[in-house]
């Protein structure tokens, strides 16, 4: 599900609600499987994680909804902990992205100023607002969901202890 979350992300910049609905109701099938009696307790637990923990960024636009719910059709399936290695490793995916990114593209670098004006701007102000990149400038999407099926795979073969 996840290659093809990221085949998809990597075509239309998009991730299709449906593959993500049907991620969910395999999680959910495999916790009441696994857990009889706690399986939707874990599963509502999980998916919620990314929730919580990206709003924020959801807020600022830097992660987009899409984004989360792929986190948390990938926490409906893994554990807690291998959910949180996978959150991890696809950060650390999306940073390395960017510095390739970055150094290969003058017009990226200037982003990157964009970037910490508005990081600025937030901290100053003490309040945080969607980011807009300036006017004249298009917006350059990036595929996420491919961080998410490497950092996945990476927690899965090298999980992190928490």
């Amino acid at each position: 599900m996840l290659t093809a979350a990221a085949s998809q992300d990597l075509r239309s910049g998009r991730v299709s609600n449906r593959l993500i609905a049907a991620g969910l109701m395999t999680g959910l099938l495999f916790g009441l499987l696994e857990h009889p009696v706690w399986g939707v307790y874990y599963f509502l637990r999980n998916i919620s994680v990314p929730v919580i923990l990206f709003y924020l960024l959801f807020q600022m636009r830097v992660l987009g909804a899409g984004d989360i719910k792929l986190f948390s059709m990938t926490g409906g399936i893994l554990t807690l902990g291998e959910l949180c290695s996978c959150m991890v490793y696809s950060v650390l995916f999306a940073c390395a992205g960017a510095v390739f990114a970055f150094a290969a593209d003058r017009r990226k670098r200037t982003r990157l100023f964009w970037a910490a004006g508005y990081l600025s701007y937030c901290l100053k102000n003490r309040r945080v607002e969607p980011y807009r990149p300036p006017k004249g400038v298009q917006e350059e999407p990036f595929a996420f969901a491919v961080c998410i099926l490497f950092g996945t795979a990476a927690a899965l073969y090298y999980p992190i202890v928490w």
